[in-house]
């Protein structure tokens, strides 16, 4: 229930901020005109947070049940999803509602923003994409065969979004449309939100792997065995893709360009 900040440097601390609740939700920096060097950050006692640079509270504001994912800011606005069962949409300025949609769907998984469309799985096993001007879903996607709760978050390129789900299948689904492109297969739950790295697709899985699979095809490239269960998601930058997996080491890996 406490939120660390530590010095880049050093790493020693700085200031805690501590709520009612476990902290699953990542932290958004707000970096806007109106509003700058902001954080934001959801927790288990149903509270989004916005906290200064020092770890003071600029304001907070209160939703119905558990926050799970990680906040997206669009513009002025947070959206914020949760196990409330709704879709908001708060002003980063003041802290107030600027929209409330319920969606009927415990959502585990942070919501993609991109322009007015936002792109979120639930936990009942189903895909939406949703018009934020129009407060409406576009599409939805799901695999009938196995509608298993999808806590992936989406990445998405022009024409696709893609994500893994419970179901041990990474999907790639036409931004548009909604149609299937193509569907990769893993061994174990993929949990992890996949990141894309020009016509490549990166993504771990509860069955230990690493896994790297083309962007259009979704077939296989590469894999490596990394521990027990890799829930986290690839962080990449300047040449190097850096991971962290489950198992008594709780080992980091990081891999160079290849």
């Amino acid at each position: 229930g406490v939120f660390h900040a530590v010095d880049r440097a050093t790493g020693k601390r700085r200031w805690m901020f501590e709520t009612l609740g476990e902290i699953i939700s990542s932290a958004a920096v707000i970096q806007h005109e109106l509003v700058k060097d902001r954080i934001i950050i959801g927790s288990y006692d149903a509270t989004l947070y916005c906290l200064k640079l020092d770890g003071t509270l600029d304001w907070k504001f209160e939703t119905q049940d558990r926050i799970n994912g990680s906040p997206a800011i669009a513009g002025d606005v947070t959206f914020v999803t949760g196990c409330d069962q709704h879709l908001r949409a708060v002003n980063i300025v003041t802290g107030k509602e600027e929209f409330d949609m319920p969606l009927e769907r415990f959502m585990i998984a942070s919501p993609a923003v991109d322009g007015h469309m936002l792109y979120v799985g639930t936990h009942e096993g189903e895909f939406l994409a949703i018009d934020l001007t129009k407060q409406e879903v576009v599409w939805r996607y799901s695999d009938p065969s196995r509608e298993n709760p999808i806590h992936s978050s989406a990445a998405l390129t022009d024409t696709s979004v893609i994500f893994g789900g419970q179901d041990k299948q990474l999907h790639s689904v036409d931004r548009k449309t909604g149609e299937r492109q193509w569907v990769f297969q893993a061994r174990g739950q993929i949990n992890s939100s996949p990141v894309v790295v020009g016509d490549r697709v990166f993504v771990g899985s509860n069955d230990g792997n690493l896994y790297e699979v083309g962007l259009t095809d979704g077939r296989q490239r590469w894999k490596t065995k990394l521990g027990r269960s890799v829930t986290a998601s690839p962080a990449v930058g300047e040449g190097c893709l850096v991971i962290g997996a489950e198992g008594t080491s709780g080992e980091i890996y990081c891999f160079g360009a290849k």
